[in-house]
């Protein structure tokens, strides 16, 4: 025999809302389960505002419906707070390193070999050339991802 708060739609989403929100937070850490829990929340405070009764069937389509909305209105705004406080790693100890390049890099990317590695590359956008051709010079101005960024020498 099930208790009979759960057999009530409104107490059904609200209990599935503040589950996924806990794991989200607690485990995952703000992800997109976020917008799961937040639209079975809306809807469990919906149930509860209007007095509406529907199935759980129903109860779940207006989650799901909520969920969609929010996820696509939330979208931009969760990624730029995920990366507000990202900060570029000045910890490489190839940032400063000068090499010469193998093939050309542009400054859409390209190729180098350094201490036995084929590298990513690509010239740092406000480099003065547009290209470096195979046996220039360049400095290493940052690492980004496994990607050097170069800047002529």
């Amino acid at each position: 025999m099930e208790p009979a708060f759960l057999t009530d739609p409104a107490n059904a989403s609200l209990i599935a809302g503040l589950a996924l929100l806990a794991l989200d937070i607690g485990v995952i850490g703000l992800s997109p389960v976020m917008y799961v829990a937040l639209g079975a929340l809306l809807t469990s405070a919906g149930l509860y505002a209007t007095g509406a009764r529907p199935g759980l069937l129903e109860t779940a389509a207006i989650a799901a419906g909520l969920s969609l909305v929010i996820a696509i209105l939330g979208h931009k705004p969760l990624q730029r707070f995920q990366n507000a406080d990202v900060q570029e790693d000045q910890s490489s100890d190839l940032i400063g390193r000068e090499l010469v390049t193998t093939q050309e890099v542009t400054k859409a990317g390209g190729r180098v070999y350094w201490s036995g590695v084929d590298w990513d590359a690509r010239l740092a956008a406000d480099a003065a050339v547009e290209t470096l051709q195979p046996g220039a010079r360049a400095r290493v101005a940052r690492v980004e991802n496994l990607t050097l960024v170069l800047a002529p020498v």
